[in-house]
């Protein structure tokens, strides 16, 4: 069989099953090529290595498809940024092939699967596998630098694309798809979930907090030395200067209602904060009183103190005191607090942990999982 008659084959094994993946197979462009190893996606077509295809079986080949839309309708070919491009192919598909699976089909060998990435978006899992090579590189002196492994990669689009105009033209595809699906009455499992992501998105908190922190700061990057946190992905970019910057303070909330393991993400998220933008930053404890000042350097341990109720306002008071040079306050906390609280100086993130009720009378709120 040859390659063409092998995709529409392929093709209408998905009409015939999955009509979810077979509505955005259908939309799709299809080019063959001997410039790239197996098929990549952009969005608009699939480019594919007729050999590769000629390896696969018409199942295979009906899961490969499917891997390749899933890139569309994740819009893993809008989100690239400035990202490691190979790097964030690995952790594109250990998102996506999970979802192929779960529908039954059959994925053609050396697909990427992992188990601990189960439920994560791309960027979550980049940041994993960027730690990991990290430490890796650190440890021995090389790191594999971009990973191995996979296949079917997702492209940027096309040069001149309308980003904002190409996503809202894949949100409408997807919906569609999801439609068809739910109509021939077979909707693949995580499907639901994808369409509610795409009609109100989660905010990545990990995002906005650099963003809010960087905006209060927007002006003080320095080219004199690069920010090490991109070295190894070859970016050379600016370091945040921390003489001025100008404090941002962290709070945790360290009251009873505050277990261990919560403790611990507070901890790592500041840590990750402060080696992020390459600056100390202020660490206050509070419970119904503030318990420890600390200025953290980004090796530096924070041993927790307090474990009584909960207040806000010995935090607020003591950064009007103290910090009239604050330019923005992070508050981690569960908010098990309702006693009255006033506004600071300063601009206020509350990074909220499963908590959905918490509606104070002023600053950003960013809600995020103990995960």
């Amino acid at each position: 069989m040859n390659t063409e008659k092998l995709i529409q084959k392929a093709k209408i094994g998905l009409v015939l099953n999955e009509p979810f993946f077979a509505s955005l197979a259908l939309r799709m462009e299809y080019v063959e090529t001997t410039d790239i190893e197996t098929a990549c996606c952009n969005g608009e077509r699939i480019r594919y290595n007729p050999t590769f295809i000629q390896s696969l079986n018409t199942n295979e080949c009906m899961g490969l498809l499917a891997h390749e839309v899933m890139h569309m309708a994740m819009m893993h070919h809008l989100r690239f940024d400035s990202r490691n491009p190979k790097l964030w192919n690995i952790a594109c598909d250990y998102a996506i092939n999970p979802l192929v699976k779960e529908a039954n089909l059959t994925l053609p060998e050396g697909a990427l699967l992992d188990n601990r990435f189960h439920n994560k978006s791309a960027e979550e899992i980049y940041t994993i596998l960027e730690k990991e090579q990290q430490d890796e590189s650190e440890g021995d002196g090389q790191g594999e630098g971009d990973g191995q492994g996979g296949w079917g990669e997702v492209e940027a689009p096309p040069e001149g694309t309308d980003l904002k105009q190409a996503e809202q033209e894949t949100k409408q595809s997807v919906i569609q798809a999801y439609n068809d699906a739910k109509q021939a009455g077979n909707t693949p499992g995580g499907m639901k979930e994808l369409i509610s992501e795409l009609i109100e998105p989660k905010k990545n908190w990990r995002e906005l907090l650099s963003k809010f922190i960087a905006e209060m700061a927007k002006n003080d990057y320095t080219w004199s030395r690069p920010n090490p946190r991109y070295l190894h992905a070859g970016l050379y970019l600016p370091a945040l200067e921390s003489v001025e910057v100008g404090k941002v303070i962290f709070a945790i909330d360290s009251s009873g209602s505050i277990d261990n393991n919560l403790l611990k993400t507070f901890v790592a998220e500041i840590k990750e904060a402060a080696a992020m933008f390459t600056m100390a930053i202020t660490v206050i404890q509070c419970d119904t009183e503030v318990r420890k000042v600390q200025e953290l350097e980004q090796d530096d341990e924070i041993e927790v103190y307090g474990r009584g109720g909960t207040q806000f306002q010995p935090v607020f008071d003591l950064v009007d005191k103290d910090y009239t040079d604050a330019k923005a306050l992070v508050y981690f906390t569960d908010g098990g607090s309702w006693d009255g609280f006033t506004e600071p100086h300063c601009p206020v993130i509350w990074a909220i942990y499963d908590n959905d009720n918490f509606n104070p009378p002023f600053g950003e709120v960013i809600t995020v999982d103990n995960k």
